[in-house]
């Protein structure tokens, strides 16, 4: 029995000094790629270690995993969790902040802010790195199923559900936004606005030597994306899958934030005006961080570009005190609102952002008033968005690809599609009146295949009809 203690103790004592010895080298790898700013991040992840390691257990709080399928694009069934926090004491149907494509972790101190608010929240879980390479595929697919079936649940209330999401978060916050009605609002963080850009061309820069540290780390789980582009000249698909190119899908109110030094996510891709002429001083001699107006279609505009002017609002903050708080600034007349914080060029010892802090931009304010004038006042119809839904139903969706002979009970199916599509419109109209729908999706699709589309809208107009009696 001895014996058998003492190999174990040796093994243990190896696998430990493996670990060290792996840790120990990642950790000089880290220090030397940041040389001079070493101590900066070393200060940043401390912080964020003190910010979440004091927080109380959660209480009142029921969580629970509920599994959410859906069609991959190889037309096999794939099911996925997603954690749901539910304050045991809030009333239902309550208001609900969905969280996509990363999970929210117990910790955050964001989800502690929400559930003091008795709102439900809810994002993935078991999220793989390689999820990230599915971004704009099966991944994006997933949170449209996640969303759709939230919105079924009878503890949420469908007229108050809100999407908060950052980086590759952000991106499907946009998308989601983008194609679905019933969102209350959106949050957006450094959201990756333009897929050609970010990914096509700035992030294959990253396979230089030189290229920014956090640039290179990212990189290879996103470089998976390129496949759903299998013709780079295809600038229709591009913008499919870009909001730049579905700007005017956009039908809810949403703010954006972004900051002037991220290397990851160029700010240049939501609004060209406050972008550095010049790179930092740390940033290797012709890599550029520029939006290229010389792509194709709207894939040389900025976010702020395509945006209708008369609805945009965007707001240049100077960051001068790192470590103050802040509540989310917006303009309560705009739908959308771009705030973009001011902290300098970027830096290649940068990520979302080159310089440190501690202070917090609160988004409960924003999110609060949203839910007080709730999905009624909220929600307009666009041209986009109708002709959007329309070709949805038709099974031409380009982000969403209609699926038939699988199984149509489960979401990427046609017909999980063309219900959703019902049930979103008409709540609108329920909200509003479905003669104005009529007109509205008749005014969309004059400048269209008139004939197509409104063969289509007569058998929409009859079930949202049915539905409302």
């Amino acid at each position: 029995m001895k014996k058998v203690l003492k190999i174990i103790l040796i093994i243990f004592l190896v696998i430990t000094l493996l670990v060290a010895g792996i840790v120990l080298f990642l950790f000089h790898t880290l220090k030397s790629e940041l040389g001079d700013h070493w101590e900066d991040y070393a200060k940043v992840f401390a912080m964020q270690t003190e910010a979440n390691k004091d927080l109380p257990p959660l209480e009142n709080i029921e969580q629970r995993e509920i599994d959410v399928q859906y069609i991959r694009k190889d037309g096999t069934i794939e099911t996925r969790p997603v954690r749901l926090y539910i304050p045991e004491e809030s009333e239902q149907p309550m208001p609900l902040i969905y969280v996509p494509h990363y999970e929210m972790a117990e910790n955050a101190a964001e989800l502690r802010r929400y559930l003091e608010q008795g709102w439900a929240v809810t994002s993935p879980t078991d999220v793989l790195p390689s999820h990230n390479g599915l971004l704009t595929d099966d991944d994006l697919v997933f949170n449209n199923a996640a969303l759709y079936t939230l919105r079924h649940m009878e503890e949420f209330d469908n007229q108050r559900i809100a999407i908060v999401g950052g980086s590759a978060g952000g991106y499907t916050t946009l998308m989601l936004s983008a194609l679905q009605m019933g969102n209350c609002a959106s949050v957006a963080t450094a959201p990756i606005a333009n897929v050609y850009f970010n990914f096509y061309q700035y992030f294959q820069m990253a396979q230089r030597d030189d290229a920014p540290f956090f640039l290179k780390l990212v990189r290879d789980s996103f470089t998976p994306i390129l496949d759903n582009f299998p013709n780079v000249k295809d600038t229709e698909r591009w913008e499919a899958f870009s909001a730049v190119g579905l700007a005017d899908c956009f039908n809810s109110p949403l703010v954006i934030t972004h900051v002037t030094s991220d290397i990851l996510v160029p700010v240049d891709q939501i609004t060209r005006e406050f972008t550095y002429a010049n790179e930092g001083e740390s940033m290797p001699e012709d890599f550029s961080t520029r939006l290229s107006e010389d792509n194709p279609g709207v894939l040389g505009h900025s976010l702020a570009d395509e945006l209708p002017a008369e609805l945009t609002h965007v707001e240049h903050i100077i960051i001068e005190d790192l470590d103050a708080d802040s509540d989310l600034p917006y303009h309560e007349e705009k739908l959308f609102n771009l705030n973009i914080y001011d902290d300098g060029p970027t830096e290649s010892y940068g990520s979302h952002r080159a310089t440190s802090g501690t202070g917090v931009v609160n988004d409960v304010p924003y999110l609060k008033a949203m839910f007080e004038r709730g999905l009624a006042q909220n929600e307009i119809l666009t041209d986009g968005k109708l002709i959007l839904l329309l070709e949805r139903y038709m099974g031409e969706s380009i982000q969403l690809p209609a699926h038939e002979g699988v199984d149509d009970s489960v979401y990427g199916s046609l017909a999980i599609y063309r219900q959703e599509i019902v049930e979103e419109l008409a709540c609108w109209a329920a909200n509003n009146s479905i003669e104005e729908l009529d007109v509205a999706v008749k005014s969309a699709v004059a400048e269209h295949d008139s004939d197509k589309y409104l063969e289509v809208w007569d058998e929409i107009y009859d079930d949202i009809a049915s539905s409302l009696r």
